[in-house]
């Protein structure tokens, strides 16, 4: 009996070692693609309920357990009902109301900062992936806080919203409008590595032939510790290389799905075409990279003519108009951090620098004041499409030129006789087509314009009034009316409404440059009174301008000053410390990729880094 019972004891053993070994396998981790520490709060401002989603399909949590979710307040006043949901897909909506998930629900009560809630029944994720939410009611309207904690950061899915008032017909993807939700999932599975990263994406990119190339690459931790450097390979058109990067203070928390970005200089290619571009991240701090989602691929889009997108503004505005100053602020704001790209246009109403009646402008202006973006969207001069004391029209402006323009577009100007002058645009298309969709036209614009008496001082709301950026501090700092002011960018001529007919021919072939002239007669320019409005003919600059025949939108524009080209040295950005407060870091690369700690003469590939992780790239001569 005795070697029974051995035998008993040791086969029980082995049952409770492996029973232990299993249970040890089994790794609880925390899913979330924001801030962990996120307190931001957005909403209606209304008593309603609402119902929050994400969707979760990242290749690496396939075959995980979800357990729960972990759902951010920073407030619970006046919250209840809560319940925290899986599905499938997007819970229909009928009558106004969301239908009942389709995998597992559980009530619970909203709590401030993160309330920790679980699941009967854990649930495996599949290749489909999943929506993770939750549902609350407000129950009263309040002005003081907003109920959605989100992250500060952009991801595709990240945020879907219906609620019982403001969005309640369907739901709303809008995660690029408000960021990701600040939502954590509560997953366990075994065989997760400690040290792992995947690509989240490889950035489409559109670049020039003959020269090196930038794209963003996404690295998104799956394992459980954090990342603090990595190595990574790459291909593009049969060339091959590779790097190591350091996050420094972007480290990615032990978070599962926090992620970072870093700049990928790729090789020049000499051919047109669209070459996938592969990425692999090889090593994660020193450890081998065996994660399912290892490598990624984008494509490059490469051009031997790549335009470069100018985006104009054109604000509506009069020294009558009290609230005016903002888009006055924002033009001159935009100039200074953009001066080789930025266009703005500033009509003038009802002082001494209009020069057409409102029925003649190309937008329509309800009121003043007024501004459009390549009179596709109406904005604000100042804040962009946002609300309050916010500088927001840099944002926006850039994000329109990230638009890739069907043309690249020079201005050159010379003074045929002393008060003519001859404007040349000159258009260029990266590719061949039989029709030609598109016009030019000119606009002549008058910096250093000012003037003496009530007609030329500027009304100012903005007297006394706090909270605005120190842009703003000749009118916050103000009185009712501000004397003495220069008015830039005031249009003072132009070829026409839109595009001249006939200015641009077909067949396009890609490449050939096309060019139109047009003639201003500076004797003839005057405002509506029949008074000349050119001040100083060497404060004068000329638009070209690129339009779409059928919908009048501007596709593109530059600009240069009287008698000069768009062309010359001058316009291209000269290197030198960016004045941008905002700018964390600034990179240099020559046109063969390599990094340049002390440069020469020549020209650079610049790469500067914002606070926000957002990436500036442009060329620099030195």
């Amino acid at each position: 009996m005795k070697p029974s019972n051995h035998r008993f004891l040791s086969l029980a053993l082995m049952a409770l070692l492996s029973a232990t070994s299993l249970q040890a396998a089994e790794t609880e981790i925390i899913y979330s693609r924001g801030d962990s520490t996120a307190t931001v709060g957005t909403g209606s401002l209304k008593a309603e309920t609402y119902d929050v989603a994400q969707h979760i399909a990242d290749r690496a949590l396939v075959g995980l357990k979800v357990k729960g979710l972990r759902i951010a307040f920073p407030f619970t006043t006046d919250l209840s009902a809560g319940q925290a949901w899986l599905s499938r897909e997007l819970p229909t909506i009928k009558s106004q109301r969301r239908q009942e998930a389709d995998i597992a629900s559980q009530n619970f009560d909203p709590k401030k900062g993160y309330t920790q809630v679980d699941f009967a029944e854990p649930y495996t994720i599949t290749e489909e992936g999943l929506y993770v939410g939750y549902t609350f009611k407000v129950a009263k309207s309040t002005t003081a806080r907003k109920p959605l904690v989100v992250s500060g950061q952009t991801t595709q899915g990240g945020l879907f919203l219906h609620s019982s008032d403001v969005y309640r017909t369907a739901w709303h993807d809008l995660a690029a409008d408000l960021t990701d939700i600040a939502i954590q999932v509560v997953l366990e599975g075994d065989n997760i590595s400690d040290h792992a990263a995947g690509v989240g994406y490889v950035q489409e990119f559109d670049g020039r032939t003959g020269e090196p190339n930038v794209t963003t690459v996404q690295i998104v931790n799956h394992g459980t510790q954090g990342v603090a450097a990595f190595d990574y390979t790459y291909e593009l058109a049969g060339q091959t290389g590779s790097g190591h990067v350091e996050l420094g203070r972007d480290k990615l928390p032990g978070i599962f799905g926090r992620s970072a970005t870093f700049q990928l200089q790729l090789p020049a290619v000499a051919k047109k075409g669209a070459y996938p571009v592969t990425v692999d991240i090889t090593q994660v701090d020193g450890f081998a990279n065996d994660d399912v989602a290892h490598a990624g691929q984008g494509l490059a889009n490469l051009y031997h003519t790549l335009p470069i997108h100018r985006s104009v503004v054109e604000e509506y505005t009069g020294t009558w108009c009290g609230y005016c100053p903002r888009g006055y602020v924002g033009l001159e704001e935009m100039n200074r951090l953009h001066p080789d790209d930025f266009i703005g246009i500033s009509y003038h109403n009802r002082d001494p620098m209009e020069i057409m009646s409102s029925g003649q402008f190309p937008s329509n202006v309800p009121g003043f004041p007024a501004a459009y973006i390549d009179r596709k969207a109406s904005i604000d001069a100042f804040s962009g499409a946002m609300t309050g004391k916010v500088f927001g029209i840099d944002d926006f402006w850039q994000h329109a030129c990230n638009v890739l323009a069907p043309a690249e577009v020079d201005v050159e100007s010379a003074w045929t006789e002393d008060s003519v002058l001859t404007a040349t645009a000159l258009v260029t298309f990266p590719l061949d087509r039989a029709d030609c969709p598109y016009e030019v036209g000119f606009i002549l614009l008058s910096d250093g314009l000012t003037g003496t008496g009530s007609s030329w001082a500027q009304a100012n709301y903005y007297a006394g009034e706090t909270g605005w950026p120190s842009s703003m501090d000749t009118f916050t700092k103000g009185g009712s009316y501000v004397n003495g002011l220069t008015f830039n960018f005031v249009i003072v001529a132009r070829s026409g409404i839109a595009g001249i007919e006939n200015s641009l021919l077909a067949p396009i072939e890609a490449d050939v440059t096309q060019t139109y002239n047009y003639a201003f007669d500076i004797r003839e320019v005057k405002n509506t009174s029949g008074d000349p409005v050119v001040q100083d003919k060497n404060n004068l600059r000329v638009v070209a301008l690129l339009f779409d025949k059928e919908t009048g939108y501007i596709l593109n524009a530059n600009k240069a000053a009287a008698g000069t080209s768009s062309k010359t040295p001058s316009a291209i950005r000269q290197l030198a410390r960016s004045t941008d407060k905002r700018v964390r870091s600034t990179v240099l690369y020559d046109l063969q990729g390599h990094c340049v700690a002390m440069p020469g003469h020549g020209l650079y590939l610049k790469v500067e880094t914002l606070e926000d992780g957002t990436v500036r790239t442009g060329k620099v001569l030195r």
